[in-house]
């Protein structure tokens, strides 16, 4: 376990706090305060056959005399820490509630981010056009179920350990990640919150949706989903997705377009809306 930011939280904090509570115009200079440090711990994966980093934000005033509730967010490479400092100066500032965020980056973005998010070898790209074997093969998708038991049996259960957790866990995903959370549902889901944007509905021709029309879904489950309209193949299979997740009473759906925003732009907005902090 390692603080990946080197930040003291002892005499320093206190005068911050001091600083901020009482309006105090002395200054405090020549030293680094970090008020949300991030700690590394390392997994020998079982499932992944491979050493895994995850990274862990506590929020304000952590205390072990309480739970929290844990937010895990995929692609933690690029959205970790926009994530972890906006849920803790909200937290913080007692606009939500106080939360744990943890990072789950990937080994390799070009090969095993597929490997990992995706449970199959699509045939079909995101605009409606068909490609064969040499895009989607055993060296870039297809390997979700893996990754999958990582969470569940080895991922979760050490974030339990480590920290004052309760049963509440949410996911966010973005387009791959999203398509991961979705399929979730037609799994052992240990989350009862999805933060799905803009998600890659299309891979394998819709096949996270025709999961969800043949299973009964009957773990209660807030989802959040956002999504904006280029590819119009694309923007179509949410929608379809959407249909199907409404005919599930379990789910509670609530659902943001984004029309003038782009599949990446959309992120940071749609973290704002899901987590209540901006409408």
């Amino acid at each position: 376990m390692a603080d990946l930011t080197g930040c003291k939280s002892t005499r320093m904090f206190r005068l911050l706090v001091a600083f901020l509570l009482f309006g105090s115009s002395f200054a405090i200079a020549q030293n680094t305060f970090c008020p949300s440090p991030v700690t590394q711990h390392i997994i020998t994966s079982k499932h992944l056959q491979e050493k895994r980093s995850i990274w862990v934000s506590l929020p304000f005033g952590y205390n072990d005399s309480r739970t929290y509730r844990t937010v895990y967010v995929l692609d933690a490479e690029w959205r970790f820490d926009l994530v972890r400092q906006i849920l803790f100066d909200q937290g913080a500032n007692q606009l939500i509630e106080p939360l744990i965020v943890v990072g789950i980056p990937h080994v390799d973005w070009e090969f095993k981010r597929g490997q990992d998010l995706t449970f199959s070898q699509s045939r079909i790209e995101y605009d409606g056009d068909t490609v064969d074997s040499t895009w989607y093969n055993n060296q870039n998708s297809g390997l979700g179920i893996y990754f999958y038991n990582f969470l569940q049996t080895e991922l979760i259960p050490l974030i339990d350990e480590k920290y004052s957790t309760n049963s509440k866990r949410s996911l966010v995903g973005h387009s791959y990640g999203g398509y991961f959370a979705a399929y979730l549902l037609t799994l052992e889901n240990p989350f009862d919150a999805l933060y799905i944007f803009d998600p890659s509905f299309w891979y394998s021709d819709g096949e996270v949706t025709k999961r969800l029309s043949q299973t009964k879904v009957t773990k209660p489950t807030k989802v959040y989903l956002s999504y904006q309209k280029d590819p119009d193949f694309h923007c179509k299979k949410i929608r379809k997705w959407v249909k199907a997740a409404n005919k599930q009473k379990a789910l509670d759906l609530e659902v943001r377009t984004y029309k003038k925003l782009s599949h990446n732009a959309l992120y940071l907005p749609s973290i704002l809306w899901s987590f209540g902090i901006y409408p």
